[in-house]
């Protein structure tokens, strides 16, 4: 069975960096346009509060344009109100409109029929030393999803973990933190959105990651790109990380992970649309890939503890 395919509708839309603009401003119509021309993307993970301007048009775009909603994205590093944090933030009136965002996100997931929002805590965290009280901190971050995840017990809550960026060391910084802060948190509809590319970043072998996470049922969704695990580059999945890539989908089909595939690929300097069509084809390969690895009984072999054996058969599927 193959996995449903989904873009974030922020890479539709204008792309910039400190040093130069590389995509152009686009309404939410010419997002889902782009989108359309898309092979294979059926879903979009739709991002609040931008995308919810005008709550009336996105509904009748996703039907217009025959799209599912895979997540809604809670935003909370853009606005300038977040920039000293959010639900981690000292001030109690900054946790509180922070809980306030995300039980609306949570309200407008189950409207939309997709029950996850997924959000990465990027301004929360710290860039020197003695910047912040980390045991309050972490406290603050733990007691305010708690909330938010009894607010709604229909909804999921998926907390993206990223090393750094915007924050030199951001709070939930790897899988182990984002395994332990969901046990912190107590709530069965608290999880993990692993995004591949940070896992790379952070230096983890992603199927580890995917298997730690998917075996204690914290794994709730997944994003694909790829880097040179320096930096968070976005790039397409499995160009550069690619036998790092056929382990990882053969970890997907291993754990029985069903949910949304979805892209978070940066097309700076690329046509959006052939980006996100190469990412699809991309993962198609490597589940081609990994479909025949499990019918030469890859996990038999890789039992036997004989890695020259287990090469030689990537290999001779590689070859085939």
């Amino acid at each position: 069975m193959r996995p449903k395919y989904a873009i974030i509708t922020g890479f539709l839309g204008k792309l910039s960096d400190r040093f130069a603009e590389y995509q152009p401003a686009r309404s939410l119509e010419e997002k889902f346009e782009l989108a359309k021309k898309v092979h294979q993307c059926s879903g979009l993970e739709v991002i609040y509060p931008s995308d919810f301007k005008d709550p009336v048009l996105l509904k009748k775009l996703l039907k217009d344009y025959n799209f599912q909603v895979s997540s809604v994205n809670l935003n909370v590093k853009a606005e300038e109100k977040w920039r000293f944090g959010s639900f981690s933030s000292p001030d109690k009136k900054t946790r509180e409109e922070a809980i306030k965002y995300m039980k609306t996100a949570m309200d407008f997931a189950y409207e939309l029929g997709c029950n996850l929002v997924t959000c990465a805590l990027l301004n929360d965290g710290n860039d020197y030393p003695f910047e912040i009280n980390y045991i309050n901190a972490w406290n603050y971050t733990v007691e305010s999803i708690r909330e938010c995840a009894d607010y709604r017990k229909d909804v999921k809550i998926s907390i993206e973990y990223k090393l750094c960026e915007p924050r030199m060391h951001v709070i939930i910084g790897n899988a182990g933190e984002a395994a332990y802060f969901c046990e912190k948190v107590g709530r069965d509809n608290v999880g993990v959105t692993l995004d591949v590319g940070h896992a790379f970043q952070a230096l983890e072998v992603p199927s580890k990651s995917l298997s730690i996470l998917g075996s204690t049922g914290r794994l709730f969704y997944v994003h694909i790109n790829d880097n040179y695990r320096n930096w968070d580059w976005d790039m397409i999945p499995g160009t550069i990380n690619f036998w790092d890539y056929i382990e990882f989908v053969l970890y997907l089909k291993k754990i029985g992970y069903n949910s949304w595939i979805t892209a978070d690929v940066f097309p700076q300097r690329l046509d959006p649309v052939k980006v996100f069509t190469k990412t699809f084809e991309w993962m198609d390969f490597l589940y081609d890939l990994a479909d025949e690895l499990e019918k030469r009984n890859i996990f038999e072999t890789i039992e036997k503890g004989d890695i020259s054996e287990t090469l030689s058969l990537v290999k001779s599927v590689i070859k085939s």
